[in-house]
């Protein structure tokens, strides 16, 4: 598989309308015509559409420069993902793409959904060396759903440009974007030429429906359902990251796993369901496994950068070699497992879980979120102080790790209950508070870590008759940085307390 980071911006143009003069703009010096083609492509999906929902899509496109099988995940704001596979003469999806997808379709099959004709004429963006900054794609499309394809019914047609770097940088993007707005060209209506001829209609919820705006009055079932999907779909579109392996990837699906347990823990204080316990089981499962990859991550880092600090004369032996071998195992084994348990039927049972939970009825008393979102925010401050002052004690270092992950989970359920009280997400004192809380408690988690890998490193190195000294300083040095963090997090905790009973 071949991967390809998009970074672009469409418009929509009407069918006379000439093409913004783009040169001048950031360093482009001339804009030239470089090919002009006819693209079709067929369009899978399951039947409610939960690729789409996800602002994922999957096709067979043939003609152009790229022909072939294409999955495109969104990664971030004007960011997608391609995955690409050859064209092949099988005209159902390759299993390394449907794999990729296998969390958000679950059991549902693949089927094609629309078919896409698209005529395009290519223009370069060309700096004073010749060099490609962006390609600038003029785009007349024509569209139908595959139910519509033996009829005129149905039938979609629209032109729009797009924008896509080559070797420019988002500086540049964001120059290009200016202009092409002050020519009078909006922005299109969706970043994906599929969903204009599906729809509106896909079952679920979808990234990119706007959130729920909080107001007083506002049912707080209604509000926490909003959440809980949001971090349903975090998930979801965390999965194939992961499974791709991309850089910080084990993270982001971390992080919203956390977030997703926050979210069905404040929902099932509020709306009585016997299914946010098992959800909240399983979840806990599913975060000790991805934190391992996450924490092994964080602790590498930590360990080769804290290497490469070291004076000359304290790296003792093969430190570097033994290092990179011991470390890219332990990863090895840790992605093993998590892929593993991804593939699993318990973690497609819990996505079904969270999603049939998501997709809830608002249900319960009716009570108004200004009136119980404080109380539950409150709540969760409350428990995420007692859970940092335990850290404190003294015990095993099973017992501490278990201890610090609990304080890292109460620190962010009480910063998902304050932006849900506050409807101000990181803007508060308090919010703010408990950003830095979280990321120092993070950050003690990788020394911990690291400590327990420079351990394992340095037991091998002995087996091997190598020094043990450069190990044993960098696990000293760990522990330093370990207290000292710790420190700073009661000292925090104090502040959010003073700031809580103010």
């Amino acid at each position: 598989m071949r991967t390809h980071l998009e970074i672009e911006a469409k418009y929509e143009l009407d069918d006379g309308q000439p093409l913004p003069d783009l040169v001048g703009i950031g360093g482009v010096v001339s804009m030239a015509v470089h090919a002009e083609m006819e693209l079709t492509a067929t369009y899978f999906d399951n039947e409610t559409h939960s690729l789409g929902a996800a602002g994922a899509t999957l096709r067979r496109r043939t003609g152009g420069e790229d022909d072939g099988w294409h999955l495109k995940l969104s990664i971030a704001d004007s960011e997608r993902l391609e995955v690409r596979r050859d064209l092949g003469r099988s005209q159902t999806p390759p299993a390394a793409l449907t794999a990729l997808v296998r969390a958000l379709v679950r059991s549902a099959s693949l089927v094609p959904v629309a078919t896409l004709v698209n005529r395009r004429t290519v223009h370069h963006l060309l700096d004073a060396d010749g060099r490609v900054l962006a390609e600038v794609a003029d785009d007349r499309v024509s569209g139908q759903r595959r139910d519509d394809v033996d009829s005129d019914v149905g039938t979609v047609t629209w032109r729009e440009l797009e924008v896509e770097l080559v070797e420019g940088d988002r500086a540049l993007l964001e120059e290009l974007d200016a202009a092409v707005r002050a020519a009078g060209i909006a922005s299109a209506g969706s970043s994906s030429k599929v969903a204009r001829v599906l729809g509106a209609g896909s079952a679920g919820f979808s990234v990119q429906a706007q959130p729920t705006r909080r107001r007083r009055k506002t049912p707080v079932a209604v509000v926490l359902l909003a959440g809980l999907r949001s971090a349903v779909t975090d998930l979801l579109n965390a999965d194939p990251l992961v499974r791709l392996d991309r850089t910080g990837a084990p993270q982001r699906m971390r992080s919203a796993v956390v977030r997703l347990r926050a979210a069905v823990a404040l929902y099932g204080q509020v709306v009585p369901d016997k299914r946010t316990a098992h959800a909240r089981a399983e979840l806990a499962w599913l975060e000790s496994v991805v934190a391992d990859v996450d924490e092994l991550d964080a602790a590498r880092a930590r360990i080769r950068e804290a290497l490469a600090a070291e004076p000359k004369e304290l790296v003792l032996g093969p430190v570097g070699r033994r290092v990179a071998r011991e470390l890219a195992a332990a990863r090895r084994t840790a992605m093993s497992l998590l892929r593993k348990s991804l593939d699993s039927p318990r973690y497609l049972d819990l996505l079904d879980a969270v999603a049939s939970l998501a997709a809830s009825a608002p249900a319960g008393s009716g009570d108004r979120a200004g009136d119980v979102l404080p109380d539950l925010a409150d709540r969760a401050v409350r428990r995420a102080e007692r859970r940092i002052v335990e850290l404190g004690r003294s015990g095993t270092e099973e017992e501490c790790g278990r201890r610090l992950r609990g304080a890292e989970r109460a620190v962010e359920r009480a910063r998902y209950a304050e932006a849900l009280a506050t409807g101000a997400a990181g803007q508060g004192a308090m919010a703010q508070l408990l950003d830095e809380v979280a990321r120092l408690l993070a950050e003690q988690a990788s020394c911990d870590r690291a400590q327990e890998l420079l351990r394992g490193i340095a037991i091998q190195a002995h087996a091997a008759g190598e020094n043990g000294f450069t190990f044993g300083r960098l696990h000293g040095l760990e522990q330093l940085h370990a207290a000292a963090l710790q420190r700073r997090v009661d000292k925090l905790r104090k502040q959010v307390k003073r700031l809580r009973t103010v």
